[in-house]
C-alpha cells in the first residue's frame, strides 16, 4: 500500500507540473469566447518517460470543435512535457487531462 500511495503522490505532483507547463500555450479562441462557447474538454496524452509525445487523443469533447482543437493544439505546442519522475510508474505513461474553457 505504501508504494501505491507514494506513486499517487508522485503522479499528482507530476500532473501539477504538466498543467503549469502547458498553461502558457493555451488560448481561448476569440470566436469561441465571442460565441459564448465554453465547456470541459478531456484529452488523453501518451508520453514516453522523457516527456515526448507518443499519442494525443480527444477523450471527451467539450461540444465545441474550436475549444477541442485549441486544447489539442496547446498540448502539441507544449511538447515535450517535463520528464516523468522516477517515483512514478509506467512506460509509456498515459495522462488524462481535463481542462475547462
Amino acid at each position: 500500500m505504501e508504494g501505491a500511495a507514494s506513486d499517487g503522490g508522485a503522479r499528482n505532483d507530476y500532473l501539477s507540473r504538466v498543467y503549469r507547463h502547458i498553461e502558457p500555450y493555451r488560448s481561448y479562441p476569440a470566436a469561441a469566447r465571442a460565441g459564448g462557447q465554453h465547456g470541459r474538454v478531456v484529452t488523453r496524452v501518451t508520453i514516453n518517460r522523457d516527456g515526448g509525445l507518443i499519442d494525443l487523443r480527444l477523450d471527451r469533447s467539450s461540444g465545441w470543435p474550436l475549444i477541442d482543437e485549441a486544447e489539442m493544439a496547446a498540448i502539441r505546442r507544449a511538447m515535450p512535457l517535463p520528464p516523468v519522475p522516477n517515483g512514478m510508474r509506467g512506460d509509456p505513461v498515459v495522462l488524462v487531462l481535463p481542462m475547462n474553457y
